[in-house]
């Protein structure tokens, strides 16, 4: 068998189309820009399956902050409140720093 034999014996699955841009898959998170009253506070990156970017009001009830109210739009994910602007901006930059 000839050395060009052996190159195409392994064409069929090993080509190298396999290097092709097209094929490579893209391995990436979501991630979202936070927002407390049009205020930029930080990006929450989700890294698992469970993971969700309404975790964010789960953790800010259980930092007893209860005034407010979020909604997602695209990328963006706002938290809108009256009473609390600072201290909600306060807890969610550390939160979103340690994540």
């Amino acid at each position: 068998m000839a050395y060009d034999d052996l190159f195409e014996m392994g064409r069929g699955r090993f080509g190298l189309d396999m290097f092709s841009p097209a094929s490579q898959a893209k391995v990436s998170h979501d991630r979202y820009d936070v927002y407390v009253n049009d205020d930029f506070v930080g990006q929450k990156y989700l890294l698992t399956a469970q993971e969700s970017v309404h975790d964010i009001d789960e953790f800010l009830m259980n930092e007893g902050q209860k005034d407010f109210h979020s909604y997602l739009d695209g990328d963006h994910y706002y938290i809108r409140t009256q009473t609390n602007e600072q201290s909600i901006s306060n807890v969610l930059k550390v939160y979103l720093q340690n994540r």
